[in-house]
């Protein structure tokens, strides 16, 4: 099993000052090794430097017969037994050249470098494996970590010695659990300073818990006035932190654009927009990780709906009238959307629960969600005038509840046939049906109620009306 520790490190002024040099040096040279690499590329894919020749002779030949450039910026990318070399053994050897012309990074540990070469590598092979883009060149202030492997780096207490660097203290929030030994060690910059990220492994303890006999079941629907509407009929509010953060941003963003262009107190403003941009991602990551670990301790099954994120998030199409003019495609009131989606991260919090799940044994299922708000999980009939804003009135049954819970009910149907599990044997799946309620009176009563955790104490929770948090 793998585990990640996360502490906050304590430098010195020098400390903070050299490893501030690491990352300046490592970005450069992963820069160069990504340029290098892609030209390597290109010239394979397309000629652009002559004829190529081989390395044995060194006679020049057409390019449809060897692959291997005469000014190439690998070397020869053959060893010594005579097997070809890949482009990370290359990169690789060429590390104690790269010390000798550039006495400078010298400084740095050996096996930091090695590992940045391995983060190349991988961002290249995903790109060939068709998981990513391709790898581009990293701008100041996109590369914040460097690691360590294995066995390099100490720990004595709440003490830590980096190679390179020296010892310095951190912040011990939590001790290393017992049996897990160190795999890596990654230290990475923040806004408010350097973080120490600690990768365990148990080989003793499996990836994947087996899953044990399901008692409890719960069915998730994603929102945005409601983060989560369960099929247990509770709800948790989406709290909004970066809306909330909002306006405080805009007010630094305009003070940064009065000062002057690369001056310390420009510098100065965005170093206090960055922290308050990470205030906001803890902010979300703590609520998250509460609610996580509330619904893991609590079902033994977990059936979320599996939403297209990224093309819900994506650009409204271009319109055009017969002349070829622009019309208006409703681009700028989506953008509200977007930022909304994207301040309640739907994908963290599912990722959150994954990972508990994972240690657990809790079994977590996705399903389809078409439909899902438009059917009635008492008696399954579909229609799209069954939903009335946050009331749900099924026009066949007259069945009425909440909306979003009944679509939360909905899903959990749907991931328990998927599963093929019995909804007798199933403790805690709502069986009973809503009174019969004619479909006008109930359009004018007041919006649900919802049941919110309350940020301090995530078991408690708080009824409010109006569907939303004030």
């Amino acid at each position: 099993m793998l585990l990640s520790y996360v502490y906050k490190l304590k430098p010195s002024l020098k400390q903070a000052q050299k490893m501030e040099r690491w990352l300046h040096l490592l970005r450069l040279q992963y820069n160069f090794r990504v340029t290098e690499r892609t030209q390597a590329y290109e010239q394979a894919k397309a000629p652009l430097m002559g004829n190529y020749c081989i390395i044995q002779t060194q006679a020049e030949c057409c390019p449809l017969t060897c692959s291997v450039s005469k000014g190439a910026l690998y070397g020869n990318p053959w060893s010594n037994k005579g097997k070809k070399r890949s482009p990370l053994a290359q990169q690789d050897a060429n590390l104690v050249d790269l010390k000798k012309e550039r006495p400078w990074y010298g400084e740095i540990c050996y096996h930091v470098l090695q590992q940045m070469l391995k983060q190349v590598d991988a961002a290249f092979v995903r790109f060939f494996k068709g998981l990513g883009r391709y790898p581009k060149t990293k701008r100041r202030g996109k590369f914040r970590s460097f690691t360590y492997p294995a066995g390099d780096v100490g720990f004595k207490g709440n003490k830590v010695r980096l190679p390179g660097i020296g010892w310095m203290r951190f912040f011990q929030s939590r001790p290393f659990p017992p049996g897990f030994k160190i795999r890596s060690t990654t230290v990475r910059k923040k806004a408010d300073g350097f973080y120490l990220s600690v990768l365990l492994m148990d080989d003793t303890v499996p990836n994947l818990p087996v899953p044990q006999q399901i008692q409890k079941a719960l069915g998730v629907d994603l929102g945005l006035k409601k983060l989560l509407s369960l099929s247990n009929s509770e709800t948790i509010v989406n709290r909004r932190f970066y809306k909330f953060a909002e306006r405080k941003r805009s007010r630094l963003h305009r003070a940064a654009s009065r000062k002057v262009l690369g001056s310390h107190r420009r510098q100065k403003t965005y170093q206090r927009i960055a922290k308050l941009e990470q205030k906001v991602t803890n902010q979300r990551e703590d609520y998250q990780w509460k609610i996580a670990h509330k619904l893991v301790k609590q079902f033994d099954l977990i059936v979320f709906e599996n939403l297209n994120i990224q093309g819900m998030m994506a650009r409204c199409k271009p319109k055009q009238d017969e002349n070829g003019k622009y019309l208006p495609n409703n681009q700028s009131a989506k953008s509200g959307l977007n930022k909304a989606i994207a301040d309640a991260a739907w994908g963290s919090l599912k990722q959150k629960v994954k990972v508990l799940s994972e240690r657990t044994g809790v079994l977590v299922h996705e399903v389809n969600p078409k439909f899902s708000s438009q059917e009635c999980s008492a008696c399954g009939y579909v229609s799209p005038t069954n939903r009335d804003r946050e009331k749900f009135i099924c026009e066949k049954c007259s069945h009425h509840a909440d909306a979003d819970v009944d679509a939360a009910k909905v899903i959990l149907k749907r991931g328990l046939d998927a599963l093929g599990i019995n909804l007798d044997a199933v403790s805690g799946v709502p069986r009973k049906q809503g009174k019969s309620t004619p479909k006008e009176p109930v359009a004018r009563q007041g919006k649900s109620t919802a049941l919110v955790v309350e940020p301090g104490n995530p078991q408690q929770t708080t009824c409010l009306s109006g569907g939303e948090a004030k």
